[in-house]
């Protein structure tokens, strides 16, 4: 199976701390024989995507008969940081509903 990356996953995996970058491609690699073995996202901007995690980092691929494409990289700081604001602007919400 044929890996390729999106130009921005690219990059971002080029700015990648060498750990992060040495986990990352033992799991790319893993790709190569299993690319069905990490779980697929149900829902969200990132539904319909696989994704496997390197040393706190998301990243997201699709599959096709002959290829995986890396099509994103993104830190789970920055995952976590947007599901806390979705959290507080919710909470305000019911905040507003009761009084």
């Amino acid at each position: 199976m044929k890996i390729l990356f999106a130009a921005t996953a690219a990059e971002s995996f080029a700015d990648l701390p060498a750990a992060a970058k040495k986990k990352a491609t033992k799991s790319i690699e893993l790709l190569q024989q299993h690319p069905s073995i990490y779980p697929v996202r149900r829902r969200g901007l990132t539904g319909g995507y696989r994704y496997c995690v390197a040393d706190g980092y998301l990243f997201y691929y699709s599959l096709s008969a002959l290829e995986v494409r890396i099509t994103a990289i993104i830190p789970g700081v920055m995952l976590l940081a947007l599901m806390t604001v979705t959290k507080s602007k919710l909470w305000s919400a019911i905040v507003e509903v009761v009084q």
